[in-house]
C-alpha cells in the first residue's frame, strides 16, 4: 500500500468513526439536548444528567414551545411537576427551570432568556432566603451579576443578542457530541438503564428517583442526619441580610428589574418562597437568623407592593404549619421517603403539588390547603 492510499484510508476511517461517535451521542442524548426520542431500555433515563443539568438546562427548554415557566433551584427542580393538572386544565405548557445551585443571578437571565425566545405568559418564580445572605457583614460594592451570567446565552437581560452566544453552542454542543466525556455518559445511559437512576424529564422536572433509591437503601433519618449536620455546619456563623448601611443586598434589585421586563411583556408572575422541613426551621430559630428571615420576607412584599397593577401575587408557603412537622422515622428504619419531605430542604412532588393547587386555586378551582397569598 502506497502512502497517498495509506493517509486517504486512514482519513475515512477517522471520518467514518468521528461520525459515528457523533451519531450515537446524538441518538442516545445522555444530557438531554438534542431532542431524540426516549427510548425504553436505551436511552429513556437520563442516568448521568447530575453533573451535566446546566448544560441540559441551556438548550433542552427549546426542544420544545412553552407558554409559562417553573424558576428557581433544585427545590423546584425536584419539588413542583410541570404535569399538575391545574397547570393542563389552564393549557399551560410549562417547563420546570429550576437549575441546582444556581444563583439568582442565573435564574433569572436563564429565565429571561425563554422569556425572550418563546411565547411565555406566565412565571412561578421562586425566592429562597439563602439566596440572600452573606456571612460578610460589609460586603463591597455589589454589582448586578444578571449581565455576567448571560454570556452563556443568547440573549443578555436587555434583550440584545450576546455576539459570543454561537461560539458557545459550538463549544457545547462538541463537548456534549464528540467528546470523550459524551462518549462515556453514553456508554452509562446504556448500561445503567433503571427507573431508579438519576434523570430529567422532556419537561425540566427531576422526578427524584436517586433520591428514592437512596432512602431505600439508607433510611429517611440517615438523609436528614446528613444533611442537618451541613446546615448546622453553614449556619454556625453569623449571618447578614444587610450590610453595615442597613442596605438590602443588590438580588432584590436583579428580581425588580426581572419584574420590569415581565411587566413590559404583559407576564404573569406569580412569586413565592419554599417550605423548610421543622427540624431546618428549629435550626434557623436557634442559630437566630429568624429575625433576618422575616426582614427578607417583608423586604420581598414591599418589593411586589410597589408594583401594584403589574399582575404580580406573592405567596408564602415558609411559615409553620402540620405539614412541616411531619415525624421522621428512626435510624435505621426502612419505611421509605416522608410524605411531604425527601430531607429537611427538599420538599417532595405531594407538598409541590398542594402549592400549586394553592397558588392556582383563583384559575383552577383547587383548595387552599397550605400556604397563603401575601399579596
Amino acid at each position: 500500500m502506497n502512502a497517498p492510499t495509506y493517509i486517504f484510508r486512514t482519513f475515512l476511517f477517522s471520518l467514518f468513526a468521528m461520525l459515528s461517535v457523533l451519531a450515537l451521542n446524538y441518538l442516545i442524548d445522555p444530557y438531554g439536548i438534542t431532542g431524540a426520542p426516549r427510548i425504553a431500555n436505551l436511552n429513556q433515563h437520563k442516568v448521568d444528567i447530575n453533573n451535566h443539568t446546566r448544560l441540559n438546562k441551556k438548550y433542552q427548554p427549546y426542544v420544545e414551545n412553552h407558554n409559562a415557566m417553573l424558576v428557581g433551584n433544585s427545590r423546584v427542580e425536584m419539588g413542583i411537576d410541570p404535569a399538575h393538572m391545574c397547570f393542563l386544565g389552564d393549557d399551560l405548557d410549562v417547563y420546570n427551570l429550576g437549575i441546582p445551585g444556581a444563583s439568582v443571578a442565573m435564574q433569572l437571565t436563564s429565565a429571561l432568556n425563554l422569556m425572550y425566545r418563546q411565547p411565555i405568559k406566565t412565571v412561578f418564580l421562586s425566592v429562597d432566603f439563602i439566596d440572600f445572605i452573606s456571612t460578610d457583614p460589609m460586603p463591597p460594592a455589589a454589582k448586578k451579576l444578571m449581565h455576567q451570567q448571560s454570556g452563556e446565552l443568547k440573549y443578555l437581560p436587555s434583550g440584545e443578542v450576546n455576539p459570543n452566544y454561537y461560539s458557545v453552542v459550538f463549544r457545547d454542543y462538541y463537548r456534549s457530541l464528540l467528546s470523550l466525556d459524551a462518549l462515556v455518559s453514553t456508554a452509562k445511559t446504556i448500561v445503567f438503564q433503571s427507573s431508579a437512576a438519576a434523570d430529567r424529564e422532556n419537561s425540566g422536572f427531576n422526578p427524584a428517583r436517586d433520591m428514592e433509591e437512596a432512602v431505600r437503601v439508607e433510611g429517611a433519618r440517615a438523609l436528614f442526619d446528613q444533611k442537618m449536620q451541613n446546615l448546622r455546619a453553614k449556619y454556625g456563623q453569623p449571618w447578614y441580610l444587610r450590610n453595615s448601611a442597613g442596605q438590602l443586598p443588590v438580588t432584590f434589585e436583579e428580581i425588580d428589574d426581572f419584574l420590569s421586563v415581565a411587566a413590559k411583556k404583559d407576564v404573569k408572575v406569580y412569586l413565592f418562597t419554599h417550605p423548610f422541613h421543622g427540624e431546618y426551621r428549629d435550626l434557623m430559630q436557634s442559630e437566630g437568623l429568624m429575625p433576618l428571615y422575616e426582614d427578607w420576607l417583608k423586604s420581598l412584599e414591599m418589593l411586589v407592593r410597589a408594583r401594584k397593577g403589574d399582575g404580580i401575587e406573592l405567596w408564602d408557603f415558609s411559615q409553620e404549619s402540620p405539614y412541616i412537622r411531619e415525624k421522621v422515622p428512626a435510624a435505621g428504619v426502612r419505611s421509605g421517603p416522608l410524605q411531604w419531605f425527601w430531607e429537611p430542604a427538599h420538599y417532595r412532588r405531594e407538598l409541590g403539588d398542594l402549592m400549586v393547587d394553592a397558588i392556582m386555586s383563583d384559575r383552577c378551582g383547587s383548595e387552599v390547603r397550605f400556604g397563603h397569598r401575601v399579596l
